[in-house]
């Protein structure tokens, strides 16, 4: 590669790497750096836009509710990424810069924090991930909680960094955690392209790898408007490039399966988002070749961003942006996310919600209400709503 990103240039004031921030210098790597060198090769072009890492962090403070009145308590530091809901029935959000959170305010401090995953009254699962530089030891772990005190379970920087179950290269980004009960839990490590199961002592077991797929490159050259010349790297690639699976979501489903959802990395396709069906049973599967790990949506999804099963047994989906992450997080646009409720049997699905901005997570409430991030990594604008 002829071209060197300093993250040290794409800080936040409070020591936080803003991911859009550093997504932004490498769209500034592909349109401005052509100035050491213009003799870019097609592979350069390719390696560059797959480094691109979908992770955004930002700080803001609010909550509402379906009112868009204020909820009690100071309101969130953001950026949120996971929502789950409590046995007792309280709403818990992820709040990475600051800890688990309820929407009354109160909560566990646990600065990094992704998604949790409730135990009991008393239990939660929690993953930390990435920021600032997933390739290093920068927290990624899964902690749990218990009576008020917060315990690393398992330090998966330093599992991937020892395994590299991918063969990609050591890139570790803890997002999305399901319990299992208290026993164990299950962690979608979005770097690292696998679904991980870690037990109670902190054994860890790779459960499933998510492939690299070659996806199409037209969204990302319309967003960037090519032809354009201040885009030519993108504007210059193929029509088709390999794209990295990105997991971010786990639901475990009401036949006990494991259902994961991809965001797509690079060039951030529409449409090409699968979610795969993975066997409880199920060690070191690899997907799209192994029986115990098939598509049930084959495509058909923009940048799936979360996955919850309600009362029913109905899939329901959220997408980040219909436009992908790319619109989000790059060029800070988009045209709002959405929530599809599917039946997983039929393979069908039906919209729930759209145009909800920024969306990152959801969680089903225990009276069956939906509840979803908005505005989730805006600073001063995040909120949990309630969509019904």
């Amino acid at each position: 590669m002829k071209y060197i990103i300093h993250y040290d240039d794409c800080v936040s004031g409070n020591g936080w790497v803003m991911v859009p921030v550093i997504l932004t210098c490498l769209a500034l790597v592909l349109t401005s750096c052509t100035e050491t060198s213009t003799d870019v090769k097609q592979e350069d072009q390719i390696a560059v836009a797959n480094s691109y890492t979908p992770l955004t962090t930002f700080q803001g403070n609010a909550v509402k509710n379906k009112n868009d009145t204020f909820l009690d308590g100071d309101g969130f530091t953001s950026p949120l990424f996971g929502l789950a809901t409590a046995p007792n029935g309280d709403i818990l959000v992820a709040d990475a810069g600051a800890g688990i959170r309820t929407l009354s305010g109160s909560g566990i401090a646990l600065p990094g924090v992704t998604d949790v995953g409730p135990v009991g009254r008393n239990a939660i699962w929690a993953s930390t991930g990435g920021a600032p530089e997933p390739t290093m030891d920068s927290g990624q772990a899964l902690y749990r909680t218990h009576q008020g005190k917060t315990q690393m379970v398992a330090n998966l920087f330093a599992f991937e960094e020892a395994n590299d179950p991918d063969g990609a290269g050591v890139d570790s980004n803890p997002f999305d955690v399901q319990s299992l009960g208290g026993q164990s839990a299950l962690v979608a490590d979005a770097g690292g392209n696998d679904l991980l199961r870690i037990n109670n002592q902190g054994h860890v077991e790779v459960v499933a790898l998510f492939p690299d797929e070659l996806v199409s490159t037209a969204n990302v050259k319309e967003l960037v408007g090519c032809p354009n010349p201040n885009q030519a790297q993108i504007c210059g690639l193929p029509d088709q490039i390999p794209a990295q699976a990105v997991p971010t979501s786990i639901a475990v489903g009401p036949d006990g399966y494991y259902y994961v959802g991809e965001l797509k990395g690079f060039p951030a396709p529409t449409g090409a988002s699968n979610i795969w069906k993975i066997s409880p049973d199920a060690t070191g599967a690899v997907c799209s070749s192994s029986p115990d790990c098939v598509k049930v949506f084959e495509g058909g999804f923009t940048s799936i961003i979360d996955l919850a099963f309600d009362d029913e047994g109905n899939l329901l989906v959220a997408e980040l942006d219909e436009q992908s992450w790319f619109a989000v997080e790059v060029l800070m646009g988009g045209a709002g996310g959405t929530i599809n409720e599917c039946d997983v049997e039929a393979v069908s699905c039906s919209e729930v919600a759209t145009g909800i901005p920024i969306l990152t997570a959801i969680t089903v409430g225990k009276d069956g209400s939906l509840w979803a991030t908005q505005n989730a990594l805006i600073p001063g604008s995040a909120d949990v709503i309630q969509v019904q």
